[in-house]
Order: structure tokens, then sequence, then C-alpha cells
């Protein structure tokens, strides 16, 4: 059954001896593929693993063999006997069986579609394109994601003398797979030989000894230079090492292609894990059909009568709709909204950041704060709705506001949020962001997400130490330009394929709507000084935007960071860390 699909999957770049693969045979549904669900594993590994794998160049299955397996606080023997092995399998094996029965009566007697949500799994997505990644995580009900970061891991390692990108075997096998590989090594060469460089330039504006950092041990604060402590100092060193790093990879994420592979933990309970597979199997992209296939394999070794209906008979027809109403909205944009006229000019595509508008209020509720108010009252109250907001509706502004103050109260962190009072007003923002902020702002769960097709179309980002050093502005550039032209070569003849070929630093249109709970969250979180400078901006956008619209609602939004993007972003976080270090060292 697997060779459906295992011919066209990235393989593993994994590498397990005979003796390895058969330690850790019990815990994983294969030992050498590169979809691979999680079994018999306690919660608590199952999740630590997930965390650790987001922020390591090592696959699922090395990853737990060199830093879990035979820890003995994980009760994972170093000494797994084969017949243990075989008793864990067949106890495992039983269980599902058991499992799989009661479902299928439970469905059958009484259609109760929602204890598929009672059982769930872990499964890990391996060496996947962008474009599948950001498809598998478009299914957030229900469902956890965990992925391999682009600012603590970089990408300029090779596999066996290849950089890690997903090769459409269509685009490569057409007239254009030279000029496709040749494009997408450029983007690779140019991101590695560049890093250092970045590294080097950070290095040198924001020398080390002119930066304070706290003594973990004694709270004083120091600048670098004058550091005396052996711990001290090479615990600031290496902070600052690492927050130069990660800010290198931040800023130089744009010439990464949509073809580079990453790594996808994800969590969900049965019915999100059969959603999400469903969608996969329908998708108008190959490589996420074919994730879809492997995925529904792995997982029903693990939990297959929650995810089974994914492609059975009404799976299928459940898929066909999903396609057929795919094509009718392209066949309606195509009647109602395109004309002769050229779409987008190359003015158009050459915005500027500050020509463009980056952030747009399309909608809000009018009546917002009657409707906010309405909600505060009615849950403390026995009267029906309509007679409270009849009641709100003649109320003085200035007692609107006394309510809507008195209800926020005091917050003392972001953590500290509204109720869901705040969840009865609605915000709809159309975002023109670069495809690596879209790979960050896509993670919030509570909004209603709408995203257009990859293109160039819409120009691409740069940032201020960029275009600092020549030498990477001008990489920068070519690159892009490269991928411009050849992008739209290919689009008419390969419109998804094409899209593998897109840098992050291109735009993408991204229309969102949430409620004012929500937007407190986004807000506060992502303006934090840590945060990427792009969705920084972003988010004060969206917050300055809903401030002149409404201030009332937002006035109790006292955690946005509105300071302009701090040098050095993640030397402060890097710095807590450290102190964590050194207080551990020094128990």
């Amino acid at each position: 059954m697997t060779s459906e699909f295992e011919q066209h999957l990235t393989l593993s770049s994994e590498t397990l001896t005979p003796e390895e693969a058969a330690r850790i045979a019990p815990y994983f549904s294969n030992t050498d593929r590169s979809v691979v669900a999680l079994v018999n594993l306690p919660e608590v590994v199952k999740g630590a693993l997930f965390s650790r794998y987001s922020r390591s160049t090592k696959g699922v299955r090395r990853l737990f063999l060199d830093e879990f397996f035979g820890k003995s606080e994980l009760s994972l023997s170093e000494n797994f006997q084969a017949s243990e092995t075989s008793q864990v399998l067949s106890q495992a094996n039983e269980a599902r069986a058991k499992a799989e029965a009661f479902y299928s009566r439970v469905l059958s007697d009484y259609g109760d579609d929602s204890v598929g949500e009672l059982g769930g799994a872990h499964i890990a997505f391996q060496e996947v394109s962008q474009i599948a990644a950001k498809t598998i995580q478009d299914h957030r009900i229900g469902l956890a994601f965990l992925e391999k970061s682009s600012r603590y891991v970089p990408f300029d390692d090779k596999v066996n003398g290849q950089y890690r990108y997903y090769r459409d075997r269509n685009l490569c096998e057409s007239q254009y797979g030279a000029r496709v590989i040749q494009h997408l090594d450029g983007l690779f060469d140019a991101y590695a030989t560049m890093l250092p460089r970045m590294i080097a330039y950070l290095e040198q504006t924001h020398p080390i000894d002119e930066i304070e950092f706290e003594n973990a041990i004694t709270g004083d604060v120091e600048k670098f230079a004058r550091i005396a402590d052996k711990e001290f100092l090479k615990s600031a060193l290496f902070a600052y090492q690492s927050a130069a790093r990660a800010q290198a990879c931040d800023l130089l994420r744009c010439f990464l292609p949509m073809a580079t592979l990453t790594n996808v933990g994800v969590w969900g309970n049965g019915r999100a894990l059969e959603y999400m597979l469903l969608n996969l199997l329908a998708d108008p992209f190959q490589e996420n059909r074919v994730l879809g296939r492997a995925g529904a394999h792995e997982l029903d070794t693990v939990i297959g009568p929650f995810i089974k209906r994914a492609d059975d008979e009404k799976g299928k027809r459940l898929q066909e709709y999903l396609q057929g109403r795919r094509a009718v909205q392209r066949e309606l944009v195509k009647k109602y909204l395109w004309n002769d006229e050229r779409r987008t000019t190359n003015d158009e595509r050459r915005m500027t950041n500050d020509e463009r508008q980056k952030v747009t209020l399309n909608r809000f509720d009018a009546d917002a704060v009657d409707v906010v108010v309405g909600a505060i009252l009615f849950g403390a109250s026995d009267l029906d709705k309509r007679t409270v907001m009849e009641r709100v509706r003649k109320l003085a502004e200035s007692d609107k506001a006394e309510i809507v103050r008195a209800y926020v109260g005091t917050r003392g962190n972001r953590r500290h949020k509204p109720g869901r009072a705040f969840e009865h007003a609605r915000y709809e923002f159309d975002l023109l962001i670069n495809i690596g902020e879209f790979r960050d702002l896509q993670r919030h769960r509570l909004v209603t997400p709408d995203r257009q097709a990859y293109t160039t179309a819409h120009g691409f980002d740069t940032n201020e130490q960029i275009n600092a050093v020549p030498e990477i502005r001008d990489a920068y550039t070519k690159n892009m330009e490269r991928a411009d032209t050849l992008f739209r070569e290919i689009a008419e003849e390969y419109p998804n394929e094409a899209q593998y070929l897109i840098p992050y630093g291109y735009r993408v249109r991204y229309n969102i709507e949430l409620n004012l709970r929500e937007l407190y969250h986004w807000c506060e979180l992502r303006t934090t000084e840590q945060g990427h400078p792009d969705y920084r901006l972003t988010s004060q956008q969206m917050y300055y935007a809903v401030r002149d619209a409404q201030p009332l609602l937002v006035e109790g939004m006292t955690f946005v960071n509105l300071n302009p993007n701090p040098p050095m972003s993640r030397l402060r976080a890097e710095m807590r860390s450290a102190k964590k270090r050194m207080n551990g060292s020094s128990t």
C-alpha cells in the first residue's frame, strides 16, 4: 500500500543503524519514512519531544534516540528486549482493535461524531515544503503544531550534497527543470553565503563591548568589556552570539523559497486529524495529496477508526465537492472580476514599503461599543438580550465608557485578557505582507482567514539591514528579480508548481476576520520587542486602525509595544535564557 505514496515523498534524511531502528520501533509507526506517527509514549514525552523538534535540525526519530531514549526519568529502557517489544506491540494492537469496534458501534448506533474528539495522536510530517506546511497548518481547530524554526535553525546545510528543498517532479522533469534547479540552488547559495556576512554586520553595528548584561547571581549590570567573572562572561558571550545568529536568520529568511523543506509536528484529536487529511487529499498540489495518503497510512496504525472516513466513499465524495467548489470559485473570478486590462503593472510590482498600504481595516461593527456593553451586562442580569440592548442604547456615552473600563479592570500583564464580552465585536483586515511574515501570523487560531495564491505580482519587501550591506542588497535584488521572471514565465502552464519558486520576501494578500478579544491577544503578543520586525509593524498598524475607529474598545490594550524595532531584538530574550542557565548552575 505504501508504494502508492512512498516514491513521491521526499526521502527521510535520518540515518539509523539496524540496531537503532530496532530500539525505537515500538515508539514510531515506521523507522524510515518522512511521515511518521508517534506510538506507545507518555504524553509528556511526546510533548517534550515535539517542543525540542522545532529547534533542531534532526528528524524526530534521531532526536528521540539521541536526547530522550534511555533517560531514566522517561521510563524508556536502554535494554528494551525483543520480547518486550513484541508485548508492547501486541497490547497496542489489542487496544486498537477494541477501540475500533467501540467507535464503529457508536457511529452505527448513535451517529455521534463527537466521539472522534476523545482520542488523539501525534504525527510528524518531515521534509515537506512550505507549501505543504502551510496547508497542513490551515486547519487549526482541534490541532496543535510545532514547525522547524527559521530563526533558531539555519537553512544552509546540505543532505547528500543537495540543499533542503522540495523538488516537484512535474516541474523538474519539464522543459524548465534545469532553470528551476539553478534558481533554487541560487537562492540557497545566496542565503548560505550571506548568513555569516549578516552576522558580522550585526556585530559591527552593535559591538558586544558596549552592551550591558545582567549577572544572574549578583544582579549587577555591567558592560561586557568590564565583566571579570568568568561564568558571567561566558554566559553573556553565548547570549550575544545566539541573538546575532537568530537576528541574522530572521533578516535573511526572505531569500528562502516556498520549496524550502521543513518539519511539522502535529497533535490533534481524531476528528480534526480526519478533516486535515481529507483536505490534503482534495488539495490541488500533488505534494499535499501524497502527504494526505501517507498521513492516513501512518495514523491508521495509531487511531485508524478515528480517521478512516477521510478517504472512504463518503470522504471521496466530500473531496470531490471541495475540488468542485474550488473550480467554481476560479470560474466566478474569471466571469466577474477579470477584464482585458493588465491586472498588475510593473510599477505596482515594484512598490516600496512606504508606498504601499500594508494594513487595511475593511470592515468593523459600527455599534461595537453597544454590543460589547450589552454582552458585559447580559451575563450578570436576568433580562433577555433584546431588553438589555434597548437599555444600553439609551445610556450616555460616559456610562458606556465606565462599564467597559470597569469590565477590563487593571491588567497586570498581557495574559490578563478581557472576558468573552469582547468576542462580540468583530474586525476584518486586509494584510499585504511578505510570505515570511504570513508564516508567523498564520499561527493564530481564532481568526477567519483567507489567503490568496503565492505570487510575485505584489512585489517584495526588503529591510534596513539588507540595504545597509551592498553585497547582500545586490544578491537579494538579483535573486528576487530572477524569481519574478521565472515565475511569470511558467505560472500559466504550471500555476501550482510555480509557487514553489517564490521566496519568502515576496508579498501575499491575507484577509482575516477576528474578534476584539483575539485582537488584544494578537496585537500585544506580536508587538513584543523580541518579535520579528515585519509582523511587529503590521500588528502596530492594526492597533492604530482600530484605535482611530473605536478608541474606547482598545483603551485597555495597554501591553501593545509601540516602540520602534530595537537593535538586536533577540538579545533580551537570550539574556533571560542565559540567566536561567546561570541560576541553574549555581544551585
